[in-house]
């Protein structure tokens, strides 16, 4: 009898991708004309969502700590650096709201620049990632949604050097949290490749790139999106035309804090600059403000400039800086009610941020830093006229 041919497996990715990747897409804008996009739509799941944030993300603490508990995200940084936001006098008139309302306004301003992967151990300066940067804004006129943990109010803006991320809904994100490294069981949950993450998956080349040869070149994004008044809209920081950045040693390319080292330099010899502007959303041309895997087209809708950072020339390699940066927290809901975040991300972050915060001083046993205090302990930055 002739023997019976074996049956062969094949992966499925390799096997459907070229035909379900075009379906999965079609399907998925399909789905999202029906919906109102200048609305959040809110999750029916969110309280639970929350809870399964905060555990996943103490875990993600614990499970990668260094000497010390760091930061669940952006955990390594490079420097905390004192600037100034100045508001532009040109600002259009419709975008003046909260911190914009008054052109010519300046704020003393703390900028945290950072790596963006999840565990300091193997967050080295010269592999792909996203790098951050942070920004608060002390003193700011209004009561914030949510102040930080000294009680003190202040305006904070995260950002990111990629205009997307690659987890979409709350349940994406927890998952990614939960088992970070596993990433092909995140984009490939099974057989099924109606529950394949496409849209994350095309998200990642865009989010982890290789480094800069400084971070005081790259374009920043919010990535999620904000209230700016009664409009929508995405902010970003870039760099002053102009700049020109020193060139990297050969020898410190592939060190572990070459950006750092350069960064060091730079604000040795002279200052740095950016513009601070909003994108409004375009809800005509699919701008969704649930979906962080989207990029917001800037044809269809420019940046426009609000604000102009300054960071002085300055020193930040002391001891007593580096672990003040360490202790400082940056959360979005550090918001006046006038930029209050939206989307279904930033409605996960209001839960989870605050509680690795708590979670992260807890284990270090660190006492909260006074923002303002030590930005004014500097020689050259007076704090006379306050």
């Amino acid at each position: 009898m002739p023997r019976k041919m074996a049956r062969k497996t094949i992966a499925p990715p390799r096997l459907l991708l070229p035909l379900a990747l075009p379906l999965m897409l079609l399907l998925a804008a399909c789905a999202e004309e029906a919906r109102d996009l200048t609305q959040e739509t809110p999750r029916p799941d969110e309280a639970e969502q929350a809870e399964a944030g905060k555990r996943h993300f103490e875990k993600l603490l614990d499970d990668y700590r260094a000497d010390y508990v760091a930061r669940g995200a952006h955990a390594k940084a490079h420097a905390c650096v004192r600037a100034y936001f100045e508001i532009d006098e040109e600002a259009a008139t419709r975008l003046r709201h909260g911190v914009f309302a008054t052109p010519g306004k300046r704020y003393r301003a703390w900028i945290r620049l950072s790596n963006g992967h999840y565990d300091l151990n193997s967050s080295q300066d010269y592999r792909n990632d996203a790098r951050g940067m942070a920004i608060k804004l002390l003193q700011i006129d209004g009561e914030p949604l949510e102040t930080d943990d000294t009680g003190a109010h202040s305006q904070d803006f995260l950002l990111t050097s990629s205009p997307v991320f690659f987890a979409r809904t709350m349940h994406d994100y927890n998952e990614l949290v939960a088992a970070p490294r596993d990433l092909r069981g995140f984009f490939f949950p099974g057989w099924n490749p109606f529950r394949w993450r496409w849209k994350e998956l095309l998200a990642v080349p865009k989010t982890l790139t290789p480094p800069p040869a400084s971070v005081l070149d790259p374009d920043y994004y919010s990535i999620t999106p904000y209230k700016l008044g009664p409009r929508n809209v995405k902010y970003g920081a870039r760099p002053c035309p102009g700049r020109t950045a020193n060139a990297v040693p050969p020898h410190e390319q592939d060190q572990a804090d070459f950006l750092q080292r350069q960064l060091a330099r730079e604000l040795r010899e002279r200052g740095a600059c950016f513009y601070f502007a909003a994108q409004e959303q375009k809800p005509e041309r699919g701008m969704d403000l649930d979906d962080a895997t989207a990029v917001w087209s800037e044809k269809d809708s420019p940046f426009l400039r609000l604000a102009t950072i300054t960071i002085p020339a300055q020193s930040f390699l002391r001891p007593e800086q580096m672990a003040f940066c360490e202790n400082l927290s940056f959360a979005p809901w550090h918001a006046l009610p006038a930029h209050r975040p939206i989307g279904e991300l930033n409605r996960l972050r209001r839960h989870v941020y605050p509680a690795s915060s708590r979670h992260r001083r807890a284990r270090n046993e660190t006492r909260v830093p006074a923002a303002l205090a030590f930005w004014c302990a500097a020689p050259g930055f007076s704090c006379d006229n306050l």
